[in-house]
């Protein structure tokens, strides 16, 4: 089980990996490699950080639900290679 330090950490590693792929992107538009590249990249960050967002009070649970959802997506339209 991660720790908050642990999740804080990995929240902003996503933030920072995020930030870095927008400004490389530029006008190219969207490049479904280059986006299953990134959520694989970010998919243990975000498995680390979602136990620190369920205890957002009142939200937390409903975010942490929606980010498994959108996961779960991600994880259909970027099957492991």
């Amino acid at each position: 089980m991660s720790t908050e330090a642990d999740a804080l950490k990995a929240l902003a590693s996503i933030e920072k990996k995020l930030a870095s792929s927008a400004q490389k992107k530029g006008a190219k538009g969207l490049d479904l490699g280059a986006i299953c590249k990134q959520y694989k990249a970010i998919k243990p960050l975000l498995e680390t950080a979602l136990p620190l967002i369920e205890k957002i009070p009142v939200y937390g649970a409903k975010i942490a639900a929606a980010i498994r959802f959108l996961m779960k997506i991600a994880d259909v339209a970027c099957p492991i290679a």
